[in-house]
């Protein structure tokens, strides 16, 4: 497998957000619905853990609404996925997004990536063992498109470039806006992230397929 080349990955992001950019719209309406409810309570939550910031003992919110958004979320990542991998017509219109066998293999991977992601980015110490993790997130992309799990092969080199495109990039430009003290802007450049490394661990997943011998989509 060839390596990923990160600038290459960057300016194909980047040209595949606007010149897609009303297919994007298109996919989030229905995610961006189903979430609107707690959004208000996520940008109140955001900013208690700021740094600096007094975290009250008991955090409360609507269950409901909370997994509205984690639905929202997982349907969001899957038409991205799709719109990346299988183009315009992969979708059902407005982003809708039906529970399904696909959906609940995608939303139990998503829950066991996220814990390991929780794990590996509590410390700096373990934050190599996040590398680890890149064939899972390939994997997403894999069942979001109706491929049964499989292992994939990734170089180690390959890993480290997918990770410093999709976490390091986004989380200074986040880190940087966050300076800023803007909890609005904050929570939007988050959502913009979404989209970012969405887009871009697809384009990783096809450049890793499209090179593989032993590995096809």
């Amino acid at each position: 497998m060839t390596n990923i080349p990160i600038q290459k990955t960057i300016l194909a992001t980047l040209a595949f957000a606007f010149s897609n950019w009303k297919k994007l719209l298109e996919a989030s309406i229905f995610p961006i619905l189903l979430a609107l409810p707690f959004l208000p309570e996520l940008v109140h939550l955001l900013s208690m853990l700021k740094p600096g910031s007094d975290v009250p003992e008991n955090i409360s919110f609507h269950i409901s609404y909370f997994l509205m958004f984690i639905y929202a979320s997982m349907a969001i990542l899957i038409n991205i996925y799709r719109l990346v991998i299988l183009g315009n017509n992969s979708i059902n219109r407005f982003g809708f997004v039906l529970p399904s066998l696909r959906f609940g293999r995608f939303f139990l991977l998503a829950i066991l990536l996220g814990i390991g992601q929780a794990v590996t980015l509590a410390s700096i110490y373990l934050l190599p063992f996040y590398l680890l993790l890149i064939p899972l997130t390939l994997n997403l992309v894999s069942i979001a498109n109706d491929v049964p799990y499989k292992r994939i092969e990734v170089t180690w080199q390959a890993r480290l470039n997918i990770f410093l495109i999709n976490f390091i990039g986004p989380f200074i430009l986040i880190s940087l806006i966050g300076l800023i003290e803007n909890s609005y802007l904050d929570s939007l450049f988050s959502f913009i992230s979404i989209y970012w490394t969405s887009i871009s661990i697809a384009l990783c997943y096809k450049v890793i397929m499209a090179n593989s011998s032993t590995q096809s989509h």
